[in-house]
């Protein structure tokens, strides 16, 4: 019993420390390959959270880009209806140019009556534009004698100003 007995016991010492590590790391790799699976379905999980979030986000968008050309309709329909106001004194119904600072001279009790109906239109746009909700009348107003004047845009929505307005 002498060396080849202590060789082989080596030898099989040997093998088997070989075939344990070769064991260990397996048992590693297994572990590792299981983190790894683990990553991918967060990651997966992940590119579906954010797959979803552009989604909204562009939904978003487009219901902000609607938004913003409403509102880009309503500022220039506002805009017309105050280069109207602009030009109320100066032009008459027709178009023509007019002096009204003349016309109060010649007709001053007429010319109060247009101003104090104006005034109330104005201050009705006001309220329009603070918030507060158009009348049944308001709404249903399709003639020009029915219409606001100072701002028909705002408070008669209805009303459709004829071509050569």
């Amino acid at each position: 019993m002498g060396i080849t007995a202590a060789v082989r016991a080596i030898v099989a010492l040997v093998i088997l420390v070989i075939l344990a590590g070769a064991g260990w790391w397996i048992t590693g790799l297994r572990a590792d390959l299981a983190v790894r699976e683990n990553n991918e379905r967060q990651l997966a999980d992940a590119i579906k959270q954010q797959q979803a979030a552009m989604l909204q986000m562009q939904q978003e968008q487009a219901r902000i880009a609607q938004a913003n050309a409403e509102l880009n309709g309503v500022i220039r329909m506002q805009n017309r209806d105050l280069d109207d106001m602009k030009n109320r004194f100066n032009t008459n119904a027709r178009g023509e140019s007019r002096n009204f600072g003349a016309t109060a001279a010649a007709k001053p009790q007429s010319a109060e009556r247009a101003v104090n109906r104006g005034t109330i239109n104005a201050y009705r746009c006001l309220e329009i534009a603070s918030g507060s909700p158009l009348t049944d009348a308001e709404k249903a107003a399709k003639t020009p004698q029915e219409i606001n004047r100072e701002c028909p845009s705002m408070a008669n929505p209805n009303y459709q100003p004829s071509a050569g307005r």
